[in-house]
C-alpha cells in the first residue's frame, strides 16, 4: 500500500526540481536576487546573501528546498478542503 503522505512529498519534490531546472539557466545575479527575495518573504531583512548561499549550487539547493516546502504547504491546504 502506498502512503498518501509519500505521494504528496514525491509530487512536491518533482515540482521543486522543475523550478530548479528552470532556474539553472539563470545568471548568478538573477539567482542571488531570487534568494534574497525568498529570504525577505520569510522575514530576513539582510541585503546581502549569507555565507552559505554564495555559490550557484547552494543557491539552487536553497531555491529547490524552499519550493518543495512551499508546494507542500499549498497541497496540504488543498487536501484539507
Amino acid at each position: 500500500m502506498t502512503s498518501p503522505v509519500m505521494t504528496v512529498i514525491r509530487v512536491n519534490l518533482e515540482r521543486a526540481k522543475e523550478v530548479a531546472q528552470e532556474l539553472e539557466q539563470a545568471s548568478y545575479t538573477q539567482l542571488s536576487a531570487y534568494c534574497l527575495e525568498i529570504l525577505r518573504q520569510i522575514g530576513c531583512s539582510d541585503t546581502e546573501l549569507p555565507v552559505n548561499l554564495q555559490t550557484r549550487e547552494q543557491q539552487l539547493n536553497f531555491i529547490t528546498g524552499f519550493a518543495s516546502y512551499a508546494f507542500g504547504e499549498v497541497l496540504n491546504v488543498q487536501s484539507i478542503h
